[in-house]
């Protein structure tokens, strides 16, 4: 079985047109996604054997994030470009990455969304608790 592509993430700036517009999450919607990244990270030991624990992250990570899921789906759909979708592409990565069992690219592309959802700390506030590990 070979490795599926990548897909494809469109430019990433936090200035830049690929993050500017309305698409941006609510803070709930943004709370859960981070959780779901930063604990789907922690389980990823890179020394970890790849079958049971990218299985229990895959299964963990849609648990947590199903509450929000339409409002992804509807916030993604209304910008297909913005920063949401970005986001999107990278977990997307991630998880093609896991079912071809790579722990490492699995990790990598997580912490690579986890990067991005950074970007919408702009809309945060004072409260940079989110932003902490």
């Amino acid at each position: 079985m070979s490795p599926e592509q990548p897909v494809m993430v469109p430019s990433q700036t936090c200035g830049g047109s690929a993050t500017a517009g309305s698409g941006r999450p609510s803070r709930e919607v943004t709370r859960v996604l981070v959780s779901a990244v930063d604990a789907a990270i922690a389980v990823l030991d890179p020394s970890a054997p790849a079958g049971p624990v990218l299985e229990s992250m895959l299964t963990s990570f849609t648990e947590t994030v199903s509450p929000v899921q339409g409002r992804i789906a509807d916030l993604a759909a209304r910008e297909p470009n913005g920063p949401l979708r970005i986001v999107q592409g990278y977990l997307g990565n991630a998880f093609s990455h896991a079912i071809a069992g790579d722990v490492h690219a699995t990790r990598s592309a997580l912490i690579t969304a986890r990067a991005a959802l950074a970007c919408f700390a702009e809309d945060d506030g004072p409260d940079h608790t989110l932003w902490l590990p």
